[in-house]
């Protein structure tokens, strides 16, 4: 037999090299694993964050409010010092400072830094010639309260219909504002 024949005096046959890498099926899974898997595990993982971290998306009744919230409250000068808080919302996702509002024994008071001007906004309840509740009972958005003032600006700020939390809150500042006459 000569080099390069078979047995039968054909061309030799040579056994086809093995491939060295990663068969197709293990490059689908690494895609997949980067463009599925991955952003997923970051959503949850900022989902998760954001639930651990965050304030609560219903409303806060007075005695339930978490004492960091107070003392944020606090530092920013928007709660006096024995002044009680009836209802308690915030929007923000992580840091309170983004947006909270409350209604107290004395007052309701707005706090948002993304406001025009002033970041903290106070209106005492003999001041509201009005107020509405526009209530949207989605879980995604939240329902608004508007108070019209005795100097005919109006304010409006966002609460949580989640528990009727929107109803209650809207409740207590109604129950404070003076009938007009009075």
């Amino acid at each position: 037999m000569q080099h390069g024949q078979d047995n039968y005096g054909g061309p030799a046959y040579a056994a086809p090299q093995k491939r060295r890498g990663m068969p197709w099926w293990g490059w689908m899974l690494i895609v997949l694993v980067v463009l599925v898997v991955l952003p997923c595990f970051g959503c949850l993982s900022w989902v998760g964050y954001i639930g651990a971290v965050g304030p609560d998306i219903g409303v806060y009744t007075g005695n339930n409010v978490p004492r960091s919230y107070t003392e944020t409250a606090k530092d920013v000068g928007a709660l006096e010092p024995d002044e009680k808080i009836v209802y308690f919302y915030s929007d923000a996702l992580t840091d309170i400072r983004n947006g909270f509002y409350f209604v107290s024994d004395r007052r309701v008071v707005i706090y948002s830094e993304y406001a025009n001007g002033d970041a903290l906004t106070s209106v005492g309840f003999d001041e509201i010639n009005g107020l509405t509740l526009s209530r949207d009972t989605s879980f995604i958005n939240d329902s608004q309260i508007y108070l019209e003032l005795n100097d005919g600006t109006m304010l409006s700020f966002p609460v949580s219909s989640e528990n009727d939390g929107d109803e209650r809150f809207f409740e207590a500042i109604k129950k404070h504002v003076p009938a007009p006459g009075e």
